[in-house]
């Protein structure tokens, strides 16, 4: 058996490596990886596995036509390229599944978007997988049949923060002996959605430094990068780092990103959202409601919250569990094609 895994983006690096890792452990099959060159991805791949692996396709810009140009210019050339596999497994990879469908090849792709159109998911996928934060319901009425659904315990950043082992050298690369994270907001995103959503990152930058915060930022665009000017205590590293690392060792991470919320929070170190969109996803909110993670886009709340916080033990018996859960369904599901 032959497994194809496609990897998009950052993020995903540690997801779908986790998944074949772990997969790895429970049965034996031969695997192909495919990514294209978007932000660190491939840098990050080639630290993370020895695995040969195919870049096919590149990040064409913000601009609509461009990104039109580069879903379909990708899918055409992953369609060309990529062969002799029996089943792909993605995570919202339009090329991987539109390809695998086409060629009557068996496709397993996980979400945890709730607010995404996912008609590709019920149309073209064989079999997908969700967190349980999100209501079968809604799944259903968007498209995917009950009996190609899989939920599971748990958020989709469990499953490889499972794996995680911290970097014990981390700390000796910060200038600081204690810190808080901040990310600022994506306003540039698709998924953000929000014409009027406005960066909150300068201000809240400068009352964490006047409350005396040392601060290790990680700005993701040069307009970012110019926040942090003239603003005391604050650290932006130069090389791209470990953001689970990052998250870890911190105090806090305020951050303007989903995925890191919910690293931070899985890893139990205090976490504080002020994500863009006009809608939270229903996995943030059933974070927001275990207490795991504080939503606002309001300072001087994120400021009193802050300063209430504590960080908790760091327990990854959690995570080690709804990694065994995903790969004990995810196997009984591959064996039934």
């Amino acid at each position: 058996m032959r497994i194809w895994f496609d990897i998009t983006n950052t993020p995903q690096v540690h997801f779908i490596l986790a998944i074949k890792g772990a997969l790895e452990k429970r049965t034996f099959f031969k695997s192909v990886i495919t990514t294209r060159e978007f932000s660190e991805t491939t840098k990050l791949l080639r630290e993370k596995t020895d695995t040969p692996f195919q870049i096919i396709g590149t990040h064409r810009g913000k601009k609509t036509l461009n990104k039109i140009s580069g879903l379909f210019g990708r899918f055409f050339e992953i369609h060309r390229e990529v062969s002799g596999y029996d089943i792909s497994i993605s995570c919202g990879s339009d090329a991987a599944i539109w390809s695998s469908f086409l060629k009557r090849k068996k496709s397993i792709a996980f979400g945890d978007n709730d607010l995404a159109k996912q008609w590709t998911y019920g149309v073209m996928v064989n079999h997908t997988f969700f967190p349980d934060a999100i209501d079968e319901s809604i799944l259903v009425k968007q498209g995917i049949s009950a009996r190609r659904l899989t939920r599971y315990h748990g958020f989709k950043e469990d499953i490889y923060i499972a794996d995680y082992v911290p970097e014990a050298d981390f700390p000796a690369s910060v200038p600081f002996d204690n810190y808080v994270v901040v990310r600022p907001e994506n306003l540039q995103a698709n998924y953000i959605n929000n014409d009027s959503a406005k960066p909150i990152t300068p201000l809240l930058l400068k009352k964490l430094s006047d409350s005396g915060y040392n601060i290790f930022y990680l700005p993701r665009y040069n307009i970012d990068r110019n926040y942090a000017k003239d603003v005391p205590n604050v650290y932006v590293p130069e090389q791209p780092i470990n953001g689970l690392d990052a998250c870890y060792y911190a105090d806090a991470v305020l951050t303007g990103a989903g995925t890191f919320a919910r690293e931070a929070a899985c890893l139990g170190v205090p976490s504080f959202s002020f994500f863009a969109g006009k809608r939270l996803l229903a996995v943030d909110r059933a974070m927001i409601k275990e207490g795991k993670m504080f939503f606002s886009r309001d300072v001087d709340e994120l400021m009193v919250e802050l300063k209430k916080s504590s960080r908790h033990e760091v327990d990854l018996s959690r995570s080690k569990a709804v990694q065994k859960e995903v790969i004990d369904k995810l196997k009984s599901v591959i064996e039934g094609f």
